[in-house]
């Protein structure tokens, strides 16, 4: 059978869960010739219905089609099937390197696969050896060998410090990163040669020239461990790159200016209203999966959920010079799953990669089931901090615990029955440590402001885990203000007031006596904005300085939950 050139992707019509293609009616009257193939997938995979567009109607010259992801965090293995020893995963980067083979075969030069930043997390960063260079590195290559070909870094590559990045990073070869707002002269990633990364890029694909720059969150200064690593402009770190980014592309005279940004859906949109001549930004950070394309302005603004659970399709129709034909472009997001086949090449080296990890244990049994989605981590994260708390009431006096939601991770529900060692260290990749505060009443008053304030999502909440500790947020007062110097939080500015109703142990909080916190060393340092943390008296669970080793001896919040989990502890009622 003759294929003629496919000019938008095929999808399983089952797995396709959004389209949108402007000026629709225009569209099919220019490809009213649609025929329906069927292609079977390599080892068994089920058929896929392939519409296919007369070649001789729209110029291929003028068509990219980016395959997108966002915030995959090195999640290879996808989806779980079975238990051990019968265990079995899904698979997605496998099947994403075999989509793109396939539609470059139909699209010679006119596809390419980027990814919206965070490709580092999770069980892969946790080698038997604890080698997490070799970790870091070897999760790179494993997006190269799947063929990405531009991706901007997330705040998640820095998990394990500048350093580690650095020397991942030097591996690659054909996966180029594109970052345009990092000062290249910060010592750990010096990138005064520009062989580390691109400020701009620019790729040919269907004739069109792409131009590419790229945005990294500025929250990343205190959500990871950021080291020595500095912004470009780290008093405005977004519009004023983004714009020099623009201009410099406009005058390599590129048809189709792209922003790959991990910023968050709420920023995309801003920075699409406040900088003009992008054409399109395929975001991150905020793992928003849409559904449908969003326009403002002249920019559309896509994203594809998280995790490699589905992968975006997005058409660009241009002209030479001429910039976006929005109305021939489409946008669609499919999930990724057993109706695409897998990679064979990419399936053995991962196997490879899988191999330097011990095999999965049980470790007791889950008698509730525990939601780490939205709204429900709640109940589990209090779980952790009750753990937390009488792990550390072995050797100290503690109070309460104060724990940061954004360590919890995975976004799945695990069903009542056995618990395994892989599954809470999902759920805990960080590998942070245990940690005591020591702090009046007043100073945690206000270390709980900042639990008060709004998430990278925009939203106002309770955004911490608490045990011993009850509070309320009232989002209608004054949130607390922090001086900055070179975006660095250096001192508070003005105090907070949403913190309503403080209570330890059921009884108010005296602003005056002396508490004793259990919290995480990511927090002490400051993480996610916990400043105020940096200037209390700190303790490491093994009673060592914390200032001189950072409690790398204490244990994690993996190894403590774990414990519990073998004791029967963990699931126990949870009571205020």
């Amino acid at each position: 059978m003759v294929h003629r050139p496919d000019l938008r992707p095929s999808y399983p019509t089952s797995s396709v869960i959004g389209q949108h293609t402007s000026g629709l009616n225009g569209l099919v009257a220019l490809t009213a010739a649609i025929a329906m193939l069927s292609i079977s997938g390599c080892g068994g995979a089920p058929k896929q219905a392939q519409s296919v567009l007369s070649a001789d109607k729209i110029n291929l010259k003028d068509r990219c089609l980016l395959l997108t992801t966002n915030d995959s965090e090195a999640h290879f293995d996808g989806r779980k099937e079975g238990r051990p020893p019968a265990l079995k995963y899904v698979g997605t980067i496998t099947r994403i390197a075999a989509e793109k083979k396939r539609l470059l075969r139909q699209r010679k030069g006119a596809v390419l696969l980027v990814s919206a930043g965070d490709v580092l997390q999770g069980r892969y960063m946790a080698r038997t050896d604890k080698d997490r260079k070799r970790a870091a590195k070897e999760a790179w290559l494993m997006y190269e060998r799947a063929g990405y070909d531009v991706g901007v870094l997330g705040n998640h590559e820095f998990d394990a410090g500048p350093g580690v990045l650095r020397h991942a990073m030097a591996a690659l070869k054909t996966f180029r990163i594109v970052t345009s707002n990092l000062d290249p002269a910060s010592p750990s990633l010096d990138n005064r040669d520009g062989k580390l990364y691109s400020t701009t890029l620019i790729k040919t694909c269907g004739g069109l020239r792409i131009g590419f720059f790229g945005l990294l969150t500025p929250s990343t200064r205190v959500i990871s461990d950021f080291g020595d690593t500095r912004m470009s402009h780290p008093n405005d770190p977004i519009n004023t790159p983004a714009r020099l980014a623009v201009a410099a592309l406009r005058k390599q005279r590129v048809d189709v200016i792209v922003a790959l940004t991990h910023l968050g859906y709420e920023k995309d949109r801003k920075l699409a209203r406040e900088v003009r001549g992008i054409d399109v930004i395929v975001g991150g950070h905020s793992h928003t999966l849409l559904k449908e394309w969003k326009k403002v302005g002249e920019t559309l603004v896509v994203q594809t959920g998280e995790r490699f659970g589905h992968l975006g399709y997005l058409e660009l129709v241009g002209r030479k010079g001429g910039g976006l034909i929005t109305a021939k472009s489409s946008w669609r997001a499919q999930a990724i799953d057993r109706n695409l086949p897998r990679d064979p090449a990419v399936a053995r080296s991962l196997q490879d990669f899988r191999g330097a990890y011990a095999p999965e244990r049980v470790v007791g049994e889950r008698t509730v089931p525990w939601s780490l989605r939205g709204a429900g981590r709640k109940p589990y994260g209090r779980r952790v901090a009750r753990a937390v708390t009488a792990h550390l009431m072995r050797r100290y006096r503690v109070d309460g615990a104060i724990l940061n939601m954004g360590g919890l991770r995975t976004n799945t529900v695990y069903p009542k029955g056995p618990v395994t060692d892989l599954e809470i260290r999902a759920i805990h990749p960080f590998g942070n440590r245990l940690v005591r505060l020591t702090a009046t009443g007043a100073q945690l008053r206000q270390i709980l402001e900042q639990a008060c304030t709004k998430g990278h999502r925009g939203k106002l909440g309770e955004r911490v885990a608490l045990h011993g500790i009850t509070m309320r947020c009232d989002g209608q007062r004054a949130a607390i203000a922090y001086t900055k110097k070179d975006g660095k939080v250096i001192a508070v500015a003005s105090p907070g007031a949403r913190v309503q109703d403080l209570r330890i142990a059921g009884m108010p909080v005296d602003l005056k006596k002396t508490y004793y916190i259990a919290t995480n060393d990511y927090m002490a340092r400051g993480g996610s904005g916990y400043w105020l943390m940096t200037q209390l008296k700190r303790a490491c669970a093994d009673e060592t300085d914390f200032k001189i080793n950072r409690c790398k001896s204490s244990p994690t919040l993996a190894d403590v939950v774990e414990e519990s989990v073998k004791q029967g502890s963990f699931d126990g009622p949870l009571h205020r």
